[in-house]
């Protein structure tokens, strides 16, 4: 004797279940394995990003460093320019004054000359400064 009908029904009808269940799962599956996929490449995105962010932070890091060098290479050539005038200015203000000594020494010796008198010239003789004059210049 044949099974009973309505328990062939239900035996096809649970194994169209069963077959639904199995299509669904597979589909699942097939989701959960595109989103690992996708877990996997947006971590390599990450992994990437991450790398090339310190890579631009070395860079930068290393552009600041060569900037503050060449900040500290201008300041150390701006200072050895201002000795150097510092120097110049030194030197010529030496020179300054002792130029101006040597005007109010001849002052003073022309002053004397022209105030000696006719006698002294005829005499052929000469102020004290007019002798130590000729004496610094040989």
């Amino acid at each position: 004797m044949k099974d009973n009908p309505v328990k062939e029904t239900e035996s096809i009808e649970a194994n169209r279940r069963i077959k639904e269940l199995e299509a669904e799962l597979a589909k699942k599956e097939s989701e959960i394995d595109f989103f690992k996929d996708k877990i996997n490449t947006n971590q390599e995105i990450i992994l990437d990003v991450i790398d090339e962010k310190k890579l631009l932070k070395k860079q930068i890091e290393e552009y600041e460093r060569k900037e503050l060098d060449m900040k500290l290479n201008n300041y150390m050539e701006l200072q050895r320019k201002h000795h150097k005038v510092e120097h110049r200015l030194f030197v010529t203000k030496n020179l300054l004054d002792e130029a101006h000594k040597k005007l109010e020494f001849q002052a003073k010796v022309i002053e004397d000359l022209g105030n000696r008198g006719f006698t002294d010239f005829i005499l052929g003789r000469h102020p004290d400064s007019y002798r130590d004059y000729k004496k610094s210049t040989d």
